[in-house]
């Protein structure tokens, strides 16, 4: 669905995070263990299957997203967030496009305006003032999320794409300053509680509902979630190319 921006390869100047990337997996991290084993005992001649356990909810949702996932890899602006390579202009216009993105999330899921609140600071740090945020265009295709299972997978999106938000907030050292943390609020995340945020929400997860039409709804929030991410991305330069 992306656009045809540069690709910016995998090499090993990235961190050994999810799959040897920095990118928010949205994001940020979302390669999951794998549980389903695949190994057989053997009575006599005969191969008798060992009991496999049936795919976690953890492994349906990241098989479900792998796509994107992986297309957002090469997006051009988060790969050059991801690569230092990110200049002035563009990175705030990224910001601008997460936060048009995050302001519209967080109303629609009636969530704490958390990431809205570090974008606006990491906003005014590059200048822009409160006309100049009015102004900002607004994902508005954010479907009405009726139900807890619903959001519990649209977070999926959001509280995964934190994990990888600090390696790419150490990358941001030669635009803003080695130590500064002006204008990197938002990868910065929650800090060094990030992962407890994030085993906090797969404890929920964990918890959620077995039944099929509960874990369909949890799956399809985080798709559509997903897909609404990738699409709204698409547009992050055109204002100031």
């Amino acid at each position: 669905m992306l656009g045809g921006g540069k690709v910016h390869g995998h090499g090993s100047r990235y961190p050994a995070h999810c799959c040897g990337c920095s990118l928010p997996c949205i994001v940020g991290r979302f390669l999951l263990d794998r549980t389903v084993t695949g190994s057989v005992a053997r009575f006599g001649n005969a191969p008798i299957p060992e009991a496999t356990s049936l795919p976690t909810l953890r492994d349906v949702l990241r098989s479900a997203t792998s796509k994107p996932h992986e297309r957002l890899h090469q997006h051009e602006g988060l790969a050059a967030v991801a690569a230092g390579t990110i200049n002035r202009p563009d990175y705030k216009a990224l910001l601008g496009r997460l936060y048009g993105f995050h302001h519209s999330f967080e109303l629609a899921a009636k969530k704490i305006p958390e990431r809205t609140r570090w974008l606006e600071i990491d906003l005014a740090t590059l200048g822009v003032d409160a006309a100049m945020l009015a102004g900002l265009p607004r994902c508005t295709v954010f479907p009405a999320i009726a139900s807890p299972e619903y959001l519990l997978g649209a977070s999926y999106v959001v509280e995964g794409s934190a994990l990888g938000g600090r390696g790419l907030a150490r990358q941001l050292d030669g635009l803003l300053g080695t130590g500064n943390i002006a204008g990197r609020r938002f990868f910065s995340g929650h800090g060094t509680e990030t992962g407890e945020v994030w085993r906090s929400y797969l404890a929920r997860l964990s918890a959620a509902s077995t039944a099929t039409a509960s874990r369909a709804t949890i799956v399809a929030g985080a798709v559509a979630t997903f897909t609404i991410f990738e699409q709204w991305l698409e547009g992050w330069n055109k204002h100031h190319e």
